[in-house]
């Protein structure tokens, strides 16, 4: 069905949508205003975000559609969720429920493909596991069952001789069977064990104890799973995906690896639905430098925005030039006379970068101490060789934060979270996950339960049970006076030991069962500190440090792109051909590092600098002219 959509709707949208006084740009309107398959390039800034929320909006409106049919978003985070929830409030019941799907790609294809196929063939509910959780549940199963004895001493051979791993977790972590079940290691070109070997043919058994006893799978399995799936289905079961979703939403497509891209493409008929796809090739940098997935290329009748709402016409200009069809972005805040800036320095001394930026943001009065501002690079690992982001400030963390359902302290810990911001709804879930962990590596079995635990099981059992003293507990957690580690570790333990020998268990014998990390104390995650990685200049400004890929989608009020190197080279080292007017280098690396370079530098509200050792900007010195506002601190020294 296509729509005429009016010039009255649109300004309704608009009086929803956008500050007081704004309108929709031209490219905006007819993005807005298109209903068919088709590709839309947007800019960073361009606020495409808002955009998709005024078709979503659109098509509230007119729900129920034709045929009970429905809406598919798609993303890569849930940013589109929260943002129907808070920007688009009164519609968000329509949007959230059945038929309609809003959510991230991956969940979309593990609750609607891999999860529903698993279970039709092997009756599990599993779910999808980081890499390093899945390495741990391998850990136990190889030390404490025989039939896996061949795979663990060459395991503890391998990686006792490796140089690359410190322990023997991370070996396991990059254990993986190729297309021909051959055990292989990622990064290595060599096959550890051939198919028809004892090592091999255990670990691939171990992956289907995992799979059907622990329910668990590595993330990177799922798009073979959905694979899988998919070459089983029916041409009549793919169709029902095209007959539910009428229109099909794909944020940040460019993200989308291959296996993603094969599986939308195998179950949505363009012919039968409509499906946008909206992102920007050029901020294509979550797949790897060396990542075989092709860069997305638009349809030729795709529709572009290209007025970008975020950044001055100084910035503009600059970033355009990383464009890989260089096509000029139009700033709706045209010049604002405020130049970028350059801070050279020596490499031997970083420690003068993020004190002379302190001074640009004082000499372009951009004094806001509640504003937001962020120094960002690529290489963040501290074990690398060359510039990295830890190299600008010693103070600088570049552990990864992760929640896990995994171990018992993180649990514990997301609980204290949870009482201290008054989220008790969530309470009672968390207090469930710690006690279907302990009975699920406990080997716990419950009679009325059937073979099958689950979280939602346990809930039953409990309540029918056991609903007196479970419904004491949460209420004693939530009115807990010392909100700490002890007081809830003992509130739960308690209940749990009380529990095993109401239920004529020995407690003992359970907690023998269960792995060694789940208890693991240094397997906790840290807790999320809001003053992490945050530097505080002298005028009260915080300068928060974090990767281009971590900031990726954000808007800064100032920004400071800190060179980092990587494979015997810097990235803005290789971005100085995008300036010249000669023939470009078309290896790999130098196009991520212009991606990295466009997504980072196009971050800024007010103001962008950049940060280049000396050596880089001899190359660049020719073409700089007088765009930027150069510091050279080579002649303080």
């Amino acid at each position: 069905m296509v729509w005429e959509i009016s010039d009255e709707e649109i300004q309704s949208t608009e009086k929803l949508l956008l500050p007081e006084g704004a309108h929709f740009d031209e490219y905006a309107k007819s993005v807005i205003r298109c209903w068919e398959s088709r590709d839309v390039l947007a800019c960073p800034g361009s606020g495409k975000t808002t955009v998709l929320l005024a078709k979503l909006k659109i098509l509230a409106d007119r729900m129920p559609l034709n045929n009970r049919s429905g809406v598919c978003v798609l993303s890569h985070t849930n940013v589109a969720v929260d943002e129907i929830k808070s920007r688009l409030f009164k519609y968000s019941n329509k949007l959230m429920k059945s038929p309609n799907y809003i959510g991230t790609i991956q969940s979309f294809i593990d609750n609607f493909i891999t999860i529903p196929y698993l279970n039709s063939k092997y009756g599990c509910n599993p779910k999808p596991v980081d890499d390093l959780i899945y390495a741990r549940h391998m850990e136990n199963r190889m030390k404490s069952y025989s039939e896996y004895s061949t795979l663990n001493n060459l395991v503890k051979a391998k990686a006792n001789r490796s140089n690359k791993f410190n322990k023997g977790i991370d070996f396991i972590k990059n254990l993986y069977l190729d297309h021909n079940d051959n055990l292989c290691m990622v990064g290595s070109n060599r096959i550890l064990s051939k198919n028809d070997k004892e090592s091999a043919k255990q670990y691939k058994n171990l992956e289907m104890d995992l799979l059907e006893k622990d329910e668990i799978f590595k993330y990177r399995q799922a798009y073979t799973y959905a694979k899988e799936a998919i070459n089983h289905m029916s041409e009549g079961y793919k169709e029902l995906f095209s007959l539910r979703f009428k229109y099909i939403f794909v944020d940040e497509y460019q993200d989308c690896t291959f296996a993603q891209r094969e599986i939308l493409d195998a179950i949505f008929n363009v012919n039968k639905c409509n499906i946008i796809k909206i992102g920007d090739a050029d901020q294509a940098i979550y797949n790897s430098s060396s990542e075989k997935t092709e860069d997305w290329v638009p349809q030729k009748d795709f529709l572009p925005i290209l007025t970008s709402y975020r950044y001055s016409q100084e910035i503009a200009d600059f970033i355009s030039f990383l464009k890989k069809d260089q096509e000029k972005i139009v700033s709706s805040s045209g010049i604002t006379n405020i130049k970028p800036g350059l801070i050279v320095f020596e490499e031997n001394r970083t420690d003068v970068v993020i004190p002379e930026f302190s001074k640009l943001l004082d000499k372009n009065n951009i004094n806001d101490t509640d504003g937001i501002y962020k120094a960002i690079g690529f290489i963040k690992d501290s074990k690398t060789s060359g510039l990295k982001i830890g190299s600008y400030w010693s103070g600088f963390d570049d552990l990864t934060i992760k929640k896990s359902d995994y171990n018992y302290w993180s649990l514990i810990d997301e609980i204290s979270v949870i009482i201290l911001e008054g989220k008790l709804y969530r309470l009672e879930n968390v207090v469930r996950k710690i006690i279907y962990r302990v009975f699920h590596y406990g080997q716990v079995e419950i009679e009325e339960l059937g073979r099958k635990l689950t979280p939602i099981s346990i809930k039953k059992f409990l309540f029918n049970n056991y609903n007196e003293k479970y419904r004491d507990l949460i209420y004693n957690l939530s009115r807990l006076e010392h909100i700490d580690e002890d007081s809830i570790k003992k509130l739960i333990r308690d209940f749990i030991c009380k529990l095993i020998i109401d239920m004529g268990l020995s407690k003992e014998n359970i907690l023998n069962k269960i792995p060694r990390y789940f208890f693991d104390k240094e397997n906790k995650t840290k807790k999320n500190n809001d003053y992490r990685n945050i530097y505080t200049d002298e005028k009260g400004r915080k300068i928060s440090f974090d990767t281009i890929h971590g900031v990726k989608g954000e808007t800064h009020d100032a920004t400071l792109y800190l060179e980092t190197d990587i494979k015997n080279g810097s990235d803005l080292s290789r971005v100085i051909q995008y300036f010249k007017n000669e023939n470009k280098k078309d290896r790999t690396i130098y196009d991520y590092s212009r991606k990295l370079a466009y997504v980072g530098m196009s971050r800024p509200r007010k103001f962008l600098c950049i940060a280049m050792k000396a050596t880089t900007y001899e190359k660049w010195e020719r073409i700089i002219d007088n765009k930027f506002q150069v510091i050279d601190t080579r002649s303080n020294n």
